[in-house]
């Protein structure tokens, strides 16, 4: 992998607030950094550590520095600091599974956004992310509209293929279609290659809904590359399922199996238990298919075994086997 390709995967495997917001924290426009007050540098290195710490799986330690980042920015009013420490606080709330706190977080945000500043577009992002995660598509697409209306230019295919998943799980396929699409120019011309990845994903999903398993095929294949060459697990994983979803709808069951196989390999890699047990799931299914009773009675029994595991860890588990972006 080159350099480039290196940065880019680290770059999504974080956050991308980081890369947006970072040089605006570190007064870069021409103000040297012995001008910059101590409590806006330690709170530039406690978001750094929050983001590694979430990169790593680590959202309570993330939480923790997210917070003390926000406290520094507080005490000396920096309010573009205070906004993205806030938008780093609800990411994290949202991706611990609690979206009442991820909002009551960028509630606070709103309440001292700045006017002039370009933070608007990622606050309304993410507060698009927390309504969806809550379930409430009709308020995460008139965030994630707004989103996109307020971004300057540089994130505008990332908005697209939100404002395309938001429509598609609202059942508009044709919308969504538009939106992926649009984003997927936007993307490619700009070589944003995780992003290219999420529009093509989510064009093999529309085409997987509307019965195009070809082209459905053709858009993860692609994305599968793009996350193959960036070393994104989890985005892998997500492709391996779509295209065994349109070896399914197929009918080819030798095929289907190896994808969902494959993916189950990355999932256990990675420690994504949730995940590898909906691989488990569909692989048993596979085989009762195939005519292959013993072979799906030991999938079942592998699946419950592992989750019967991670409860005793953390809790109850769900599968899933999304193919989303």
């Amino acid at each position: 992998m080159t350099k480039a390709r290196k940065a880019a995967a680290r770059r999504c495997l974080t956050t991308m607030l980081l890369a947006l917001f970072a040089l605006a924290w570190q007064g870069c426009a021409g103000t040297a950094v012995r001008d910059v007050p101590q409590a806006r540098l330690q709170a530039i290195k406690h978001n750094q550590r929050g983001v590694d710490a979430g990169s790593k799986g680590n959202q309570d330690a993330a939480l923790a520095e997210f917070t003390e980042a926000l406290r520094l920015h507080s005490s000396i009013e920096n309010w573009d600091g205070m906004v993205v420490a806030r938008i780093n606080i609800a990411r994290t709330h949202r991706l611990k599974g609690d979206p009442a706190s991820a909002r009551r977080a960028l509630e606070r945000a709103l309440l001292v956004l700045p006017q002039s500043t370009d933070l608007a577009s990622e606050l309304f992002f993410e507060n698009a992310k927390v309504y969806l995660a809550a379930g409430d598509l009709a308020a995460a697409q008139d965030w994630a509209l707004q989103a996109a209306a307020a971004d300057k230019g540089s994130e505008l295919g990332r908005r697209l293929n939100l404002v395309g998943a938001i429509l598609f799980r609202a059942g508009s396929p044709e919308q969504a279609r538009e939106k992926a699409e649009q984003a997927l120019k936007l993307n490619r011309d700009r070589k944003v290659e995780a992003e290219e990845a999420n529009s093509l994903r989510l064009l093999g999903e529309i085409h997987l809904a509307q019965g195009r398993e070809g082209q459905a095929a053709e858009s993860f294949e692609a994305a599968l590359l793009l996350d193959k060459s960036l070393g994104l697990a989890k985005k892998i994983a997500l492709d391996l399922r779509g295209l065994g979803a349109a070896a399914l709808q197929k009918e080819d069951l030798p095929a289907a199996t190896a994808y969902y196989g494959r993916a189950l390999e990355v999932s256990r890699s990675i420690r994504d238990t949730a995940s590898a047990a909906g691989d488990l799931a569909q692989l048993a299914d596979l085989k009762r298919r195939s005519g292959d009773a013993p072979a799906a009675q030991k999938l079942d029994e592998e699946r419950a075994k592992l989750t019967s595991e991670e409860r005793k860890l953390s809790g109850p588990i769900s599968a899933r086997s999304s193919t989303g972006p």
